[in-house]
C-alpha cells in the first residue's frame, strides 16, 4: 500500500509541475509511468497473479515463459483458485424435470 501511496504522489506532483508549465501528455502516457514507478518502488514480494490479470494478451507468452518455475506454480495456483471461484463450468448441477 505504501508504494501505491508514493506512486500517487509523485504522478500528483509530475501534474503539477506540467500544468506549471502549460504541458499535456495522453491519459495512456501517463498510465505507463505510473506503471513504471512502481514497478520501480516495488519493495514486497512480487504479485505474479496481479501481473498475470493486467498483461495484455499478445505479451502473455512472452511474460510466461520469464517466470521462474517457482513464479509458475505460483501462477497455476491463482488460476486454479480463480476457476474454482468464478467457472460457472464447475458449479454445474442436474436439474431434476
Amino acid at each position: 500500500m505504501e508504494d501505491k501511496d508514493k506512486v500517487s504522489q509523485i504522478m500528483e506532483e509530475w501534474y503539477a509541475e506540467m500544468v506549471k508549465n502549460n504541458i499535456s501528455v495522453q491519459p495512456k502516457a501517463s498510465t505507463i509511468l505510473g506503471t513504471i514507478i512502481a514497478k520501480h518502488l516495488r519493495t514486497g514480494k512480487r504479485d505474479i497473479w496481479r501481473e498475470a490479470m493486467n498483461i495484455k494478451g499478445g505479451e502473455f507468452a512472452s511474460w510466461y515463459a520469464s517466470l521462474s518455475n517457482s513464479e509458475k506454480v505460483e501462477y497455476e495456483e491463482g488460476r486454479q483458485k480463480a476457476s474454482e471461484k468464478y467457472d460457472p463450468r464447475n458449479t454445474k448441477q442436474l436439474l431434476k424435470g
